[in-house]
Protein backbone atom coordinates (compact mmCIF):
# COMPACT_ATOMS: atom_id res chain seq x y z
CA UNK A 1 0.00 0.00 0.00
CA UNK A 2 2.64 2.31 0.86
CA UNK A 3 4.37 1.50 -2.38
CA UNK A 4 1.33 2.23 -4.48
CA UNK A 5 1.24 5.61 -2.72
CA UNK A 6 4.44 6.35 -3.07
CA UNK A 7 4.55 5.54 -6.70
CA UNK A 8 1.28 8.03 -7.31
CA UNK A 9 3.09 10.73 -5.50
CA UNK A 10 6.05 10.15 -7.87
CA UNK A 11 3.82 10.87 -10.71
CA UNK A 12 1.88 13.80 -9.70
CA UNK A 13 5.33 15.26 -9.15
CA UNK A 14 7.17 14.22 -12.05
CA UNK A 15 3.37 15.73 -13.79
CA UNK A 16 3.88 18.82 -12.07
CA UNK A 17 8.05 19.03 -12.96
CA UNK A 18 7.04 18.53 -16.69
CA UNK A 19 5.71 21.65 -17.06
CA UNK A 20 7.21 25.10 -18.78
CA UNK A 21 7.14 28.36 -16.37
CA UNK A 22 7.25 32.23 -17.40
CA UNK A 23 8.13 34.73 -14.71
CA UNK A 24 7.17 38.07 -15.54
CA UNK A 25 8.83 41.73 -14.94
CA UNK A 26 6.17 42.24 -11.99
CA UNK A 27 7.27 38.90 -10.24
CA UNK A 28 4.32 36.41 -11.25
CA UNK A 29 5.23 32.86 -11.75
CA UNK A 30 3.07 31.40 -14.78
CA UNK A 31 3.32 27.36 -14.60
CA UNK A 32 2.00 25.61 -18.11
CA UNK A 33 3.04 25.40 -21.57
CA UNK A 34 4.85 27.86 -23.80
CA UNK A 35 2.85 27.82 -27.28
CA UNK A 36 4.89 30.91 -29.11
CA UNK A 37 6.11 34.25 -29.73
CA UNK A 38 3.73 36.60 -32.22
CA UNK A 39 3.04 40.01 -33.17
CA UNK A 40 5.26 40.84 -29.85
CA UNK A 41 3.22 38.63 -27.40
CA UNK A 42 4.44 35.13 -25.62
CA UNK A 43 1.50 33.04 -26.12
CA UNK A 44 1.41 30.74 -22.75
CA UNK A 45 -1.24 28.20 -21.60
CA UNK A 46 -2.03 27.39 -18.07
CA UNK A 47 -4.31 24.83 -16.97
CA UNK A 48 -6.24 27.23 -14.45
CA UNK A 49 -6.54 30.48 -16.58
CA UNK A 50 -5.96 28.83 -20.25
CA UNK A 51 -4.30 30.80 -23.07
CA UNK A 52 -2.53 34.16 -21.90
CA UNK A 53 -0.57 36.65 -23.71
CA UNK A 54 1.67 38.26 -22.05
CA UNK A 55 3.69 41.27 -23.77
CA UNK A 56 7.47 40.31 -24.79
CA UNK A 57 8.56 42.97 -22.88
CA UNK A 58 7.36 41.65 -19.98
CA UNK A 59 8.83 38.05 -19.59
CA UNK A 60 12.10 38.26 -17.24
CA UNK A 61 12.94 34.42 -17.58
CA UNK A 62 11.64 31.60 -19.41
CA UNK A 63 11.83 27.74 -18.40
CA UNK A 64 11.32 25.26 -20.89
CA UNK A 65 10.60 21.43 -19.46
CA UNK A 66 12.28 20.17 -22.35
CA UNK A 67 14.15 20.97 -25.73
CA UNK A 68 12.02 21.11 -28.71
CA UNK A 69 11.69 21.84 -32.19
CA UNK A 70 10.23 24.69 -33.65
CA UNK A 71 10.58 27.45 -36.40
CA UNK A 72 12.01 30.31 -35.40
CA UNK A 73 12.28 34.10 -37.06
CA UNK A 74 15.22 36.49 -36.58
CA UNK A 75 14.75 38.80 -39.45
CA UNK A 76 11.54 41.36 -40.66
CA UNK A 77 10.49 38.66 -43.58
CA UNK A 78 7.52 36.68 -41.62
CA UNK A 79 8.08 33.88 -44.02
CA UNK A 80 11.68 33.45 -43.68
CA UNK A 81 11.50 30.99 -40.34
CA UNK A 82 13.81 28.44 -39.99
CA UNK A 83 13.77 25.28 -38.42
CA UNK A 84 16.01 25.13 -34.70
CA UNK A 85 15.47 23.54 -31.48
CA UNK A 86 14.49 25.78 -28.44
CA UNK A 87 15.76 25.09 -25.12
CA UNK A 88 16.41 27.24 -21.84
CA UNK A 89 19.58 27.41 -19.44
CA UNK A 90 18.78 29.44 -15.95
CA UNK A 91 15.41 31.26 -17.73
CA UNK A 92 17.41 31.99 -20.52
CA UNK A 93 16.51 31.54 -24.26
CA UNK A 94 19.00 29.32 -26.62
CA UNK A 95 18.26 28.74 -29.92
CA UNK A 96 20.12 25.74 -31.90
CA UNK A 97 20.17 26.48 -35.49
CA UNK A 98 22.18 24.68 -38.11
CA UNK A 99 25.43 27.01 -38.00
CA UNK A 100 25.23 27.19 -34.21
CA UNK A 101 23.43 28.20 -30.82
CA UNK A 102 22.45 31.71 -30.76
CA UNK A 103 21.65 32.76 -27.31
CA UNK A 104 19.82 36.03 -26.71
CA UNK A 105 19.36 37.11 -22.97
CA UNK A 106 15.46 37.52 -23.22
CA UNK A 107 12.67 36.59 -26.00
CA UNK A 108 12.82 40.48 -27.14
CA UNK A 109 16.13 39.38 -29.24
CA UNK A 110 13.72 36.70 -31.53
CA UNK A 111 11.29 38.07 -33.98
CA UNK A 112 8.96 35.29 -33.56
CA UNK A 113 8.98 31.48 -32.87
CA UNK A 114 6.31 28.72 -33.92
CA UNK A 115 4.10 31.94 -35.47
CA UNK A 116 1.13 31.04 -37.93
CA UNK A 117 2.29 31.42 -41.52
CA UNK A 118 0.32 34.44 -43.40
CA UNK A 119 -2.61 33.08 -45.94
CA UNK A 120 -1.72 34.28 -49.32
CA UNK A 121 -4.11 32.57 -51.05
CA UNK A 122 -6.04 34.90 -53.22
CA UNK A 123 -9.23 36.14 -51.02
CA UNK A 124 -12.48 36.88 -52.63
CA UNK A 125 -15.35 39.06 -51.97
CA UNK A 126 -18.95 37.88 -53.95
CA UNK A 127 -21.77 39.67 -53.21
CA UNK A 128 -25.33 40.44 -55.07
CA UNK A 129 -28.11 42.75 -53.76
CA UNK A 130 -31.69 43.83 -54.95
CA UNK A 131 -32.45 47.37 -53.63
CA UNK A 132 -35.59 49.65 -53.13
CA UNK A 133 -34.63 52.97 -53.24
CA UNK A 134 -36.24 56.75 -52.51
CA UNK A 135 -34.49 59.77 -54.08
CA UNK A 136 -34.85 63.31 -53.09
CA UNK A 137 -33.62 66.40 -55.22
CA UNK A 138 -34.25 66.87 -58.15
CA UNK A 139 -36.70 64.63 -58.92
CA UNK A 140 -38.37 62.74 -56.25
CA UNK A 141 -38.47 59.07 -57.48
CA UNK A 142 -38.82 55.19 -56.45
CA UNK A 143 -36.39 52.59 -57.84
CA UNK A 144 -35.68 49.11 -57.99
CA UNK A 145 -32.96 47.74 -59.35
CA UNK A 146 -29.54 45.51 -58.45
CA UNK A 147 -25.85 45.19 -57.98
CA UNK A 148 -23.42 43.20 -57.90
CA UNK A 149 -19.67 42.72 -56.61
CA UNK A 150 -16.79 40.62 -57.64
CA UNK A 151 -13.36 40.67 -55.63
CA UNK A 152 -10.32 39.59 -56.13
CA UNK A 153 -7.06 40.22 -53.87
CA UNK A 154 -3.81 39.36 -53.22
CA UNK A 155 -0.90 40.38 -51.39
CA UNK A 156 0.15 42.37 -54.80
CA UNK A 157 -3.43 42.43 -56.58
CA UNK A 158 -7.07 43.75 -55.74
CA UNK A 159 -9.38 44.05 -58.58
CA UNK A 160 -13.19 43.94 -58.77
CA UNK A 161 -15.81 43.81 -61.25
CA UNK A 162 -19.35 45.16 -60.54
CA UNK A 163 -22.67 46.27 -61.90
CA UNK A 164 -25.54 48.44 -60.88
CA UNK A 165 -28.68 48.30 -62.77
CA UNK A 166 -31.91 50.21 -62.25
CA UNK A 167 -35.27 50.73 -62.92
CA UNK A 168 -37.69 53.56 -62.15
CA UNK A 169 -40.93 55.80 -63.09
CA UNK A 170 -40.67 59.55 -62.73
CA UNK A 171 -43.00 60.89 -60.58
CA UNK A 172 -42.53 64.31 -60.60
CA UNK A 173 -43.34 65.32 -63.87
CA UNK A 174 -46.54 66.69 -65.34
CA UNK A 175 -46.50 64.54 -68.72
CA UNK A 176 -46.49 60.78 -69.55
CA UNK A 177 -44.71 59.27 -66.64
CA UNK A 178 -40.75 58.37 -67.45
CA UNK A 179 -39.71 54.89 -66.93
CA UNK A 180 -36.04 54.72 -66.69
CA UNK A 181 -33.37 52.00 -67.08
CA UNK A 182 -30.17 52.97 -66.34
CA UNK A 183 -26.76 50.74 -65.95
CA UNK A 184 -23.42 51.28 -64.45
CA UNK A 185 -20.77 48.32 -65.18
CA UNK A 186 -16.85 48.11 -63.85
CA UNK A 187 -13.48 47.42 -63.49
CA UNK A 188 -11.02 48.01 -61.40
CA UNK A 189 -7.46 46.68 -61.42
CA UNK A 190 -4.96 48.24 -58.46
CA UNK A 191 -1.42 47.00 -58.42
CA UNK A 192 -0.16 47.61 -54.42
CA UNK A 193 3.78 47.92 -54.50
CA UNK A 194 5.82 47.82 -50.92
CA UNK A 195 4.61 50.85 -48.44
CA UNK A 196 1.28 50.59 -49.62
CA UNK A 197 1.75 52.55 -53.01
CA UNK A 198 -0.42 51.96 -55.79
CA UNK A 199 -1.12 52.50 -59.31
CA UNK A 200 -4.43 52.30 -60.59
CA UNK A 201 -6.36 51.71 -63.87
CA UNK A 202 -10.41 51.31 -63.98
CA UNK A 203 -13.06 51.51 -66.53
CA UNK A 204 -16.74 52.55 -66.49
CA UNK A 205 -19.37 52.20 -68.50
CA UNK A 206 -22.50 54.20 -67.94
CA UNK A 207 -25.91 53.40 -70.16
CA UNK A 208 -28.43 55.51 -69.46
CA UNK A 209 -30.32 56.83 -72.84
CA UNK A 210 -32.96 59.39 -70.67
CA UNK A 211 -29.09 61.27 -69.73
CA UNK A 212 -29.08 62.30 -73.67
CA UNK A 213 -26.18 59.26 -74.91
CA UNK A 214 -26.25 55.38 -75.84
CA UNK A 215 -23.50 54.99 -73.52
CA UNK A 216 -20.82 57.15 -71.13
CA UNK A 217 -16.88 55.09 -71.16
CA UNK A 218 -14.52 57.08 -68.17
CA UNK A 219 -10.92 55.38 -68.20
CA UNK A 220 -8.76 55.89 -65.36
CA UNK A 221 -5.32 56.03 -64.66
CA UNK A 222 -3.14 57.15 -61.61
CA UNK A 223 -1.60 56.63 -58.61
CA UNK A 224 -2.53 55.66 -55.09
CA UNK A 225 -2.27 54.98 -51.41
CA UNK A 226 -3.29 52.81 -48.83
CA UNK A 227 -3.25 54.62 -45.19
CA UNK A 228 -3.88 51.14 -43.46
CA UNK A 229 -4.84 48.07 -45.16
CA UNK A 230 -5.95 44.83 -43.12
CA UNK A 231 -8.12 41.74 -43.80
CA UNK A 232 -11.15 43.83 -41.61
CA UNK A 233 -10.38 47.20 -42.26
CA UNK A 234 -8.83 49.23 -45.11
CA UNK A 235 -8.50 53.02 -46.44
CA UNK A 236 -7.31 53.88 -49.82
CA UNK A 237 -7.44 57.22 -51.61
CA UNK A 238 -6.30 58.15 -55.42
CA UNK A 239 -5.36 60.56 -57.72
CA UNK A 240 -6.74 59.63 -61.66
CA UNK A 241 -6.46 61.32 -64.75
CA UNK A 242 -9.54 60.62 -66.51
CA UNK A 243 -10.60 60.09 -70.05
CA UNK A 244 -14.04 60.27 -71.08
CA UNK A 245 -15.59 59.36 -73.89
CA UNK A 246 -20.11 59.60 -74.90
CA UNK A 247 -22.01 58.02 -77.46
CA UNK A 248 -24.38 61.09 -78.30
CA UNK A 249 -28.27 60.12 -79.20
CA UNK A 250 -30.58 61.95 -81.86
CA UNK A 251 -27.63 62.92 -84.06
CA UNK A 252 -25.95 64.90 -81.71
CA UNK A 253 -21.78 65.24 -81.84
CA UNK A 254 -20.05 62.27 -80.16
CA UNK A 255 -17.08 63.53 -77.28
CA UNK A 256 -14.05 62.94 -75.56
CA UNK A 257 -12.74 65.09 -72.97
CA UNK A 258 -10.14 64.20 -70.60
CA UNK A 259 -10.26 65.03 -66.98
CA UNK A 260 -8.97 64.26 -63.20
CA UNK A 261 -10.55 62.57 -60.10
CA UNK A 262 -9.81 62.29 -56.41
CA UNK A 263 -11.12 58.99 -54.77
CA UNK A 264 -11.34 57.67 -51.46
CA UNK A 265 -12.70 54.36 -50.11
CA UNK A 266 -13.33 53.28 -46.42
CA UNK A 267 -14.29 49.69 -45.65
CA UNK A 268 -14.38 47.72 -42.41
CA UNK A 269 -15.90 44.52 -41.04
CA UNK A 270 -16.39 43.88 -37.32
CA UNK A 271 -14.32 40.93 -36.28
CA UNK A 272 -17.42 38.42 -36.53
CA UNK A 273 -18.13 39.42 -40.03
CA UNK A 274 -21.74 40.46 -39.22
CA UNK A 275 -21.13 44.29 -39.64
CA UNK A 276 -20.05 45.42 -42.81
CA UNK A 277 -19.44 49.79 -43.64
CA UNK A 278 -18.42 51.16 -47.24
CA UNK A 279 -17.89 54.25 -47.95
CA UNK A 280 -16.59 55.60 -51.35
CA UNK A 281 -16.22 59.06 -52.35
CA UNK A 282 -15.01 60.90 -55.60
CA UNK A 283 -14.59 64.39 -56.97
CA UNK A 284 -14.17 64.81 -60.71
CA UNK A 285 -12.90 68.08 -62.60
CA UNK A 286 -13.65 68.54 -65.97
CA UNK A 287 -11.07 69.83 -68.42
CA UNK A 288 -13.72 70.44 -71.20
CA UNK A 289 -15.47 72.66 -68.98
CA UNK A 290 -12.92 73.60 -66.62
CA UNK A 291 -15.48 75.04 -64.11
CA UNK A 292 -17.50 72.31 -63.39
CA UNK A 293 -17.07 69.81 -60.54
CA UNK A 294 -18.97 66.93 -59.71
CA UNK A 295 -18.91 64.72 -56.54
CA UNK A 296 -20.01 61.29 -55.65
CA UNK A 297 -20.44 60.16 -52.23
CA UNK A 298 -21.65 56.19 -51.06
CA UNK A 299 -22.29 55.18 -47.82
CA UNK A 300 -23.59 50.93 -47.19
CA UNK A 301 -24.23 49.55 -44.04
CA UNK A 302 -24.69 45.94 -43.75
CA UNK A 303 -26.08 43.34 -40.78
CA UNK A 304 -25.13 39.91 -42.07
CA UNK A 305 -27.44 37.00 -40.83
CA UNK A 306 -28.25 33.44 -41.89
CA UNK A 307 -24.37 32.99 -42.74
CA UNK A 308 -24.80 34.13 -46.37
CA UNK A 309 -27.05 37.33 -46.50
CA UNK A 310 -27.00 41.08 -46.02
CA UNK A 311 -29.49 43.51 -45.22
CA UNK A 312 -28.16 47.15 -44.87
CA UNK A 313 -29.10 50.51 -45.90
CA UNK A 314 -27.22 52.47 -48.71
CA UNK A 315 -27.04 56.15 -48.80
CA UNK A 316 -25.64 58.20 -52.15
CA UNK A 317 -25.14 61.79 -52.91
CA UNK A 318 -24.48 63.37 -56.29
CA UNK A 319 -23.36 67.27 -56.33
CA UNK A 320 -22.61 69.44 -58.94
CA UNK A 321 -21.10 72.95 -58.53
CA UNK A 322 -23.02 73.66 -61.65
CA UNK A 323 -26.73 72.60 -62.37
CA UNK A 324 -28.38 72.90 -65.24
CA UNK A 325 -30.85 75.89 -65.03
CA UNK A 326 -33.78 75.41 -62.35
CA UNK A 327 -32.07 72.20 -61.13
CA UNK A 328 -30.20 72.01 -57.26
CA UNK A 329 -26.59 71.17 -56.47
CA UNK A 330 -27.67 68.19 -54.50
CA UNK A 331 -29.22 64.74 -55.23
CA UNK A 332 -29.76 62.07 -52.37
CA UNK A 333 -30.82 58.74 -52.82
CA UNK A 334 -31.68 56.24 -49.54
CA UNK A 335 -31.77 52.88 -50.90
CA UNK A 336 -32.69 49.78 -48.57
CA UNK A 337 -30.69 46.47 -49.40
CA UNK A 338 -31.55 42.61 -49.51
CA UNK A 339 -28.66 40.59 -50.98
CA UNK A 340 -25.78 37.47 -50.48
CA UNK A 341 -22.60 37.86 -49.08
CA UNK A 342 -19.76 35.27 -49.37
CA UNK A 343 -15.90 35.67 -48.53
CA UNK A 344 -13.17 33.17 -49.03
CA UNK A 345 -10.24 32.32 -50.25
CA UNK A 346 -9.31 30.07 -53.16
CA UNK A 347 -7.36 30.42 -56.43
Amino acid sequence: MLRCISLLLLIVFAGALLADDLTTTDGDVLVGKFEKLEGGEVYFTTDSVGLLKVPVAKVAALNLDAPREVRVRTGDNVKDQQQATLRTVDGDVVIELEAGDLEVESLAGIKGIDETLPDERPKWDVSALGTFAWSEGNTRTYTLGMRFDIKRETKRNWMTLFGRGSYFQDRNLEEDPVRERKYHFGYYYRYIFDFNLTIDLTEDLYFNEFAGYHYRSVTGLGPGYYIFRRDDLSWHVGAHLTYTYEDQMNGAEDRGYIGARITTEFDWKSPSGSLHVNYKGALMFDFDETKNLTGQQSLLIEHKFLSYFTAGLLIEHDWDNLPPPKFKHHDFRFTATLGFSWSGRGF
